[in-house]
């Protein structure tokens, strides 16, 4: 693939701004194909929409991971969720050998760097701080390797400690991970389906024939805001084999087959070092079940420092285009395979006074092409928006896309056209320049939801003698006939002003 490799500094000049500014939206609003319910995420709840009344159904609360899934037929939901750990003993058996291996590994460097600091510095009496948690490393990871270390500490290292420290380290917050489906019409069957993870789990998705259930894991965190090294993993539905590592350093926009059996998705192409430091990457497709829909999967090895995966998928990977490489774009799968992403458009040559531009690409695996499909009328208000177009929206038939622009405003464009639709006004726009507070979602085919300020022409204005409508609403558009109606009008105020955001 050299033919299509730039040179790494070239790259990083490109990639460098994404990493500075990353970040993920935490709310979320996605459908059924049909429209006829929808899954909302805010302020870490989860609750069910009724598409036809806007009605809410708690589905779990607060503590529930970003970017949860509905099956596109609504019968489905899948999501992460962080639950709170009573007792070191207890986490240790419900977490995996590779993950208590990772534990134990940790522990004891730290407590080598104890003992080697103590004997240099033998004037500094009891109690010996505790280290500083590093700038890539988990909070939670810090924490369950500090609760081992004091608690399985022999008399002589808790003297060096004090009994001050060791009190202390005793009372941080050990929590794990775990990824939960539960069917629309018995919320009370929930059913854990992925080996619990002292690293968090997100962006949960059901494969299209409910065998499996991807996910991805965060392994880092960084200074930067949500920002962290992903991996791709797949747990089955029928079988107890639940931590598949498909790949690492991937994309947080990845997408299941229309039959179940490959995901396609954006990696880094360097899988070690600061992630930063990984600028290029590739569109895979990997195979990942067999024609049966079993997982292609075999047994890991448990390496001395410990792992989080106990099985490593060996599908075929076929390896389709070269990138420039950011943990926030996206893929989807459209018509007849055709897989989107959004990606860098990289004219050579270029000025390095120039930003990068950004696009939404198209790769047709029948004549193996990659087209950039937005014409000058739509990528001239998206090419600067690099983390909105990462949260553009395919339609469920494929005939047209959503993509979000700066102050909360979005496109509706038809592909292959120059029909463009912007609903909303540039004088109703509101928020910063970056990320939507909700993207805007399809309710099936005909109809977009999307967030509106307080001020939208599409509320309804105050009556006389009334106020002035305070928070902002979510609203559904019919694009057939113009109709709209507010989606969120009769939502408890507490829940809907958690959209508001900060303008």
């Amino acid at each position: 693939m050299s033919n299509r490799r730039m040179s790494g500094a070239l790259a990083a000049f490109y990639v460098a701004a994404i990493f500075l500014t990353g970040c993920i939206p935490e709310d979320s609003l996605q459908w059924s194909d049909d429209g006829s319910v929808g899954l909302l995420r805010v302020e870490g709840a989860l609750y069910l929409v009724d598409g036809k009344t806007g009605e809410l159904t708690e589905v779990a609360k607060p503590n529930v991971g970003i970017l949860p899934d509905i099956s596109k037929d609504g019968n489905w939901i899948a999501y992460s969720e962080k639950v709170d750990c009573d007792s070191l003993s207890e986490g240790l058996k419900l977490l995996p050998p590779g993950h208590v291996k990772m534990i134990e590994r940790y522990a004891e460097q730290m407590k080598k760097k104890y003992l080697d600091a103590h004997a240099l510095s033998r004037d500094v009496k009891p109690p010996f701080p505790l280290p500083e948690k590093g700038l890539r490393l988990p909070n939670n990871y810090w924490n369950w390797a500090v609760r081992y270390l004091c608690e399985n500490a022999d008399n002589a290292f808790l003297e060096i400690l004090g009994h001050e420290e060791v009190e202390k380290a005793k009372k941080e917050r050990i929590y794990y991970f775990q990824v939960v489906v539960v069917p629309r019409d018995n919320l009370a069957n929930k059913r854990v389906v992925a080996g619990v993870s002292m690293f968090a789990l997100m962006a949960t998705q059901l494969s299209p024939d409910a065998k499996s259930v991807a996910y991805l894991m965060d392994m880092e965190e960084t200074p930067v805001s949500n920002e962290g090294e992903y991996s791709l993993y797949v747990a089955s539905l029928e079988t107890d084999m639940q931590v598949m590592l498909v790949d690492s350093r991937v994309a947080v926009g990845y997408d299941w087959r229309e039959d179940g059996k490959a995901i396609a998705y954006l990696s880094a192409d360097s899988k070690e070092g600061p992630p930063e430091d990984a600028t290029l990457g590739t569109l895979n497709e990997k195979m990942v079940a067999d024609a049966n829909g079993s997982l292609l999967a075999e047994p890991a090895e448990l390496p001395e420092h410990g792992s989080a995966g106990t099985h490593r998928c060996t599908g075929e990977t076929a390896e389709l285009v070269g990138v420039v490489f950011s943990p926030w774009l996206k893929v989807q799968y459209g018509l007849d395979n055709r897989i989107f992403f959004s990606s860098y458009a990289m004219p050579l040559p270029v000025s390095k006074r120039d930003d990068p531009g950004f696009s939404l690409f198209c790769y047709d695996p029948l004549i193996a092409t990659v087209t950039d499909v937005l014409p000058l009328s739509v990528s001239s208000h998206t090419s600067e928006q690099a983390f909105n177009i990462s949260q553009f929206a395919l339609s469920p038939d494929g005939k047209n896309v959503l993509l979000p622009i700066k102050h909360n405003r979005f496109i509706d464009y038809e592909l292959g056209t120059n029909s463009t639709e912007i609903p909303i006004p540039q004088e109703e726009g509101f928020g910063e320049d970056g990320l939507p507070e909700l993207a805007p979602s399809w309710k099936g085919n005909e109809a977009i939801c999307f967030l509106v300020s307080e001020d939208s022409h599409f509320l309804p204005k105050a009556k006389e003698g009334q106020d002035k409508p305070d928070r902002k609403e979510i609203v559904v558009l019919r694009r057939t006939n113009g109709q709209t109606w507010v989606l969120s009008e009769n939502w408890p105020d507490e829940l809907a002003s958690s959209l508001k955001g900060d303008d």
